[in-house]
């Protein structure tokens, strides 16, 4: 079967780089999109979200904010601000930084503190969302 190639990119590190693959979905910013084998070329923005990709029968999911991606000749490339592998989510942890930032969120006064926390959360509800697939893969 033809193979996709997938690189993922934050300024950090290189999560994954030139991996063989059969599908990507992505949450790009108009909403959900899967990449199939000769896919037309594009590129669009990413928002916060799951990512999934499959080989064969095996499935595997991360956590990925903001950034680009783009399709070309069978290569996806994502540039990330920020992207967790699910192995590497400690879940008692992420639930107890959630509660720091909700109760942060009540007494924060400044605009720019606000939507500096709201970020937070956002990351870590989709921490927590890729918490549960996981478990759910388990089973």
């Amino acid at each position: 079967m033809n193979k996709l190639k997938l690189t993922i990119l934050t300024p950090e590190k290189v999560l994954i780089e030139d991996k063989e693959v059969d599908s990507v979905t992505i949450p790009a910013w108009e909403g959900e999109m899967t990449v199939l084998y000769d896919h037309i070329p594009y590129m669009a923005q990413l928002k916060e979200g799951i990512l999934k990709y499959r080989d064969g029968e095996k499935e595997e999911y991360m956590s990925i904010f903001w950034g680009y991606f783009e399709v070309d000749k069978n290569n996806v490339v994502i540039l990330a601000e920020d992207a967790k592998i699910s192995k590497e989510i400690d879940e008692e942890k992420t639930r107890q930084e959630y509660q720091k930032i909700k109760e942060a969120l009540i007494t924060a006064d400044k605009k720019q503190s606000v939507e500096d926390l709201e970020i937070e959360l956002k990351k870590i509800i989709v921490n927590l969302k890729l918490s549960d697939l996981k478990k759910k893969q388990k089973r």
